[in-house]
């Protein structure tokens, strides 16, 4: 699997998985115990994210339930000139962020312990989630916040995704699919746009 990650990005991202599975052994950050196993699936699965959706993201950036930091502290490693907004109600896998943050030096990322409904957002925000729920819950919540365009889902490929796109339309959403293939498994960023208010 070729990432082409220049040097200091490999090496940020090496460590940034060396944290986390360190910290998993006191704090529920991850099911993985290996570091070169984490590396090669979820560290991968944020990169090739990225590459796939690059040219569709806003310069601010918020990733919603981000867990130990996936894909937000990743993104920011490979994307400098971007700000990026981790948020997750759990207030232990913030504190770990913000410390990992503080270890590699980012300056374009800022961990927040809170909920998607209490984030202020505009559209000069995408909205990344990874893992996170089911498109249509997720995207009536936003809605009736009014952000209403520029969302990111990283979801697999699969028969599941396909049944929750049927319901895109009838929330007055369109969308466009950015592939690719992680550990020989097909993978997609789902990028959600309002229909009516949208410049794609």
């Amino acid at each position: 699997m070729q990432l082409e990650l220049s040097k200091e990005q490999e090496h940020k991202l090496k460590a940034f998985s060396e944290e986390v599975i360190e910290r998993n052994k006191h704090h529920n950050l991850t099911g993985y115990k290996n570091t070169q196993t984490f590396f090669n699936d979820q560290i991968a699965d944020c990169v090739l994210a990225l590459k796939a959706c690059k040219k569709n993201l806003q310069n601010k950036v918020v990733d919603c339930g981000s867990g130990a930091g996936l894909p937000s502290i990743v993104w920011a490693i490979l994307e400098p000139e971007k700000m990026f907004y981790s948020i997750d109600k759990n207030i232990k896998k913030i504190q770990f962020q913000k410390q990992t943050i503080a270890k590699l030096k980012l300056k374009n990322i800022e961990a927040y312990p809170t909920k998607i409904e209490n984030f202020i957002l505009d559209d000069s925000h995408t909205v990344v989630l990874k893992a996170f729920g089911s498109i249509k819950t997720t995207t009536t919540q936003l809605k009736h916040r009014d952000h209403q365009k520029n969302l990111i889902f990283l979801k697999k490929d699969n028969k599941k995704t396909e049944e929750e796109l049927l319901e895109v339309p009838a929330l007055l959403y369109d969308y466009k699919k950015h592939q690719y293939v992680l550990n020989k498994e097909k993978m997609v960023a789902l990028e959600l746009y309002d229909s009516k208010n949208s410049h794609n």
